[in-house]
């Protein structure tokens, strides 16, 4: 069971390579309707591919909404967006009233959504190369600072539009990974502020996740935003709480939100308890075509180790979908697919050393043929649902950038 963020992005790095995704990124491309069939740039291949549900996208958000009193959200699309595609994510994200802009912490992903079209503030939650700086001040993306050397790296974005930029300011109250230290962070704001170069749009930080310290973190951060406004230079917009907090720490929600995992299905801690509090909905699929049908009989066996035995007459079909597709392979154990409301389950060894994945009916040959497609239901892979099964299952679904790398397609449906 993963039961923590880390554990998630864990999970989620196996995809890290990152996706050869359609090579239309405009917005205006991405689907709004349910492909009935495989994607067409697909062909006769046998590739998996992921989609992508716009309605659980926009339950997402409303759940996050109701958990936060209606704040404004800042959606975090970093990572690919968490495996569902920057493009596709942001064509179906922006358009809602709810989310105030989107964050990213890749100078080229913040590129690429202004190329694409994305009207909403682009937010770099990182620090971007000098050499990049002119790009994002001509298409407005906002950056954040925090660095001694800030007012440096802004002099190009400042030339470049010929006056000052907006701009975040991220502060550290204790992750120190990032942000400028908040014990030094308001003579260097007052520093920033006075260079006439920089209009400071919002303050924000990052909380380790820890309980009790983060409400130290917090009164920190609360701390230098008073101080700030005292001394006459007020940090507008504040945010801290990503989804951990959305769900953990209500003091925490402040001007705006900026939860990024629970957009996407993900319940960002301790899963059980989250899922009485809201219900969020897996927002990508992972689909591919059948392979092989075949009927096995009685005491017959799949995969290495003969991890399933046939303990009746069993119609198996084979999906081509392992490890190098983003289907972790230690992740082994029976999960869901489905094909025209028909439920069957994979076998334990799927996606192992990247061989095909595959699936089990007893009773009745299935409607099922080489070509058809199958969808998994990722929210329940690998949950122990049978005697041929062990480990335990993922509360959360995986993020998947690779999960359609063969065949470098990630549609959108509602």
């Amino acid at each position: 069971m993963i039961s923590t963020r880390r554990k998630f992005l864990e999970t989620a790095a196996l995809g890290a390579v990152g996706a050869a995704i359609t090579s239309k990124p405009a917005l205006a491309d991405v689907p709004s309707t349910r492909r009935a069939v495989p994607p067409q740039e697909l062909g006769d291949r046998f590739d998996p591919w992921i989609e992508v549900e716009a309605n659980a996208l926009a339950n997402n958000v409303a759940e996050v909404r109701r958990l936060t009193a209606n704040r404004p959200i800042l959606a975090v699309i970093k990572n690919n967006a968490y495996g569902l595609d920057l493009t596709t994510a942001a064509a179906l994200l922006e358009p809602m009233p709810e989310v105030a802009g989107l964050a990213v912490v890749k100078a080229e992903a913040a590129l690429t959504l202004k190329q694409a079209g994305v009207r909403k503030p682009v937010y770099l939650m990182a620090l971007f190369p000098e050499s990049l700086a002119p790009d994002l001040a001509r298409l407005g993306v906002r950056p954040c600072l925090y660095s001694d050397d800030a007012l440096r790296l802004v002099e190009p974005m400042v030339r470049t539009v010929g006056g000052p930029i907006e701009a975040e300011v991220y502060l550290d109250t204790g992750m120190s990974r990032m942000g400028i230290p908040y014990h030094k962070a308001l003579s260097w704001i007052e520093s920033v502020v006075d260079s006439g170069k920089v209009r400071v749009g919002g303050v924000f930080m990052g909380f380790t996740e820890d309980p009790e310290y983060d409400k130290e973190q917090l009164r920190r951060f609360m701390s230098v935003a008073r101080q700030a406004s005292d001394a006459g230079f007020p940090l507008g917009t504040l945010h801290a709480a990503s989804s951990s907090a959305v769900f953990e720490l209500p003091e925490s929600h402040l001007d705006m939100v900026r939860p990024g995992m629970a957009l996407y299905g993900g319940y960002p801690n301790d899963a059980a308890l989250q899922r009485e509090r809201a219900s969020l909905r897996s927002a990508l699929r992972l689909k591919a075509r059948v392979v092989r049908v075949e009927r096995l009989r009685t005491g017959d066996s799949v995969s290495y180790g003969r991890n399933y035995v046939a303990q009746e007459p069993t119609w198996v079909a084979t999906l081509p979908v392992g490890h190098a597709d983003g289907l972790p392979g230690h992740r082994r154990g029976v999960g869901e697919s489905h094909h025209r409301g028909v439920g069957t389950r994979t076998d334990r060894g799927s996606g192992r050393r990247g061989h095909p994945t595959g699936s089990r009916c007893p009773g009745g040959r299935p409607e099922l043929a080489v070509g058809t497609d199958r969808r998994f239901n990722l929210r329940h892979l690998h949950a122990p649902e049978s005697a041929a099964t062990t480990g335990g299952g993922l509360d959360r679904p995986q993020q998947a950038p690779s999960l359609a790398s063969s065949a470098g397609e990630i549609s959108a449906w509602t």
